[in-house]
């Protein structure tokens, strides 16, 4: 079976976004190893040559433009003190990448997001139900395009 050449998988997305953020770790002058797939919420382990530090990173891809970004109810826990996340906008199959550098604990605040979302209403006025899913969106006053120097290692 001919794979369709105008689509790509969400598998195929994510992967795409984990490599190139490892590969522009290391076009920065870091040390990018990317983890197995089945390395729980750590896509990237990111280190200086001759360091001492490390860091982790999670990588989330959009194929297409994108303001927020879907997280599940595990990104709501601190994952450490040197936890990355970085949001990747593909820009479709041509465009050019955008990278998103958010420190973790900038992050987990989708949990009072959440909840507070949660004392809301559905658009019938009947309550809104708890799931796994939740979002992480920059507020106005905040841009993390580009901020490669804010990953400390």
């Amino acid at each position: 079976m001919e794979a369709d050449e105008s689509t790509l998988s969400t598998i195929q997305v994510g992967v795409a976004g984990e490599y190139l953020v490892a590969g522009e770790l290391s076009r920065r002058g870091f040390i990018a190893a990317v983890t197995l797939r089945n390395t729980r919420g750590i896509d990237i382990l990111v280190s200086k040559p001759g360091g001492t530090k490390s860091a982790t990173i999670q990588v989330k891809t959009s194929l297409n433009p994108t303001t927020s970004w879907q997280l599940n109810k595990t990104d709501e826990t601190p994952k450490g003190p040197n936890h990355y996340y970085v949001f990747v906008v593909l820009n479709g199959r041509d465009g050019h990448p955008e990278y998103h550098i958010v420190k973790g604990d900038v992050v987990i605040r989708c949990k009072e997001e959440h909840e507070e979302w949660l004392k809301g209403k559905k658009r019938d006025g009947t309550a809104r139900k708890d799931s796994d899913r939740r979002v992480f969106q920059p507020r106005q006053d905040e841009n993390f395009r580009d901020r490669w120097n804010d990953i400390d290692v």
